[in-house]
C-alpha cells in the first residue's frame, strides 16, 4: 500500500495487501475485531503480514490457545465456528462416554449383588433345618448328660438354647 505525504510516495512495511482481495478493515470485520488490533498484533505479537482470513484464523486460534484469551478475541469465521462446534461435540462425547462408563460400572457392581428375596431364601434354607436340629438336641443328649435325671439336663439345655435364640432374634431386628 502506497501513501502520499508531502508529494512523496512511501511504502509502509508490513502493511501490504496480499492478493486475497481483503483489506485490513475487511479482515477486522470478519473477525469482529478492530483494524487497530490487527496492526497491533502484527507489530507487537508477530501477527501475519497478509490479509488472508485462513492464515489469520489459524494465528488467532494459536494465540488464544497460547495465552488463554479465547474470550477476548471473538472470531466470526465459518472455520472457527466449525472448529468450535467440533470441540463442543467432542466434549459432549467425552461426557457421554464417562456417563456410560459409570453406568457400566454400576451395572457390573449390581450384578455381583444377590437380590434380597434370594438372600432371604438362601438363609432360610440353611437356618430352618439348623434350628430344628438345635431344638431336638436337648432331648437327644439329656440321658447322656445326666443319666440319673435326664429331665433336668433337658430343661437346662432348652434354657441355654432359648437364650441363644433370644440373642439371635434381638440382633435380627
Amino acid at each position: 500500500m502506497k501513501r502520499k505525504t508531502s508529494g512523496k510516495a512511501t511504502k509502509r512495511a508490513g502493511h501490504k495487501k496480499i492478493a486475497t482481495g481483503y483489506k485490513v478493515s475487511d479482515l477486522a470485520k470478519a473477525f469482529g475485531i478492530t483494524a487497530k488490533t490487527i496492526y497491533h498484533l502484527r507489530a507487537k505479537h508477530k501477527g501475519p503480514l497478509s490479509s488472508d482470513p485462513a492464515e489469520w484464523a489459524e494465528y488467532l486460534e494459536r494465540r488464544a490457545l497460547a495465552t488463554g484469551a479465547s474470550q477476548s478475541i471473538e472470531l466470526g469465521t465459518k472455520d472457527y465456528q466449525k472448529l468450535r462446534l467440533k470441540l463442543l461435540r467432542a466434549q459432549v462425547g467425552k461426557e457421554e462416554a464417562i456417563r456410560k462408563l459409570k453406568e457400566l460400572e454400576l451395572e457390573r457392581q449390581s450384578q455381583n449383588l444377590v437380590p434380597m428375596a434370594e438372600a432371604k431364601e438362601a438363609i432360610r434354607k440353611v437356618l430352618v433345618p439348623l434350628r430344628e436340629l438345635l431344638e431336638g438336641m436337648p432331648k437327644a443328649f439329656a440321658i447322656q448328660a445326666n443319666p440319673t435325671d435326664p429331665q433336668m439336663a433337658e430343661q437346662a439345655a432348652k434354657e441355654a438354647l432359648d437364650n441363644v435364640f433370644g440373642m439371635i432374634q434381638k440382633n435380627v431386628k
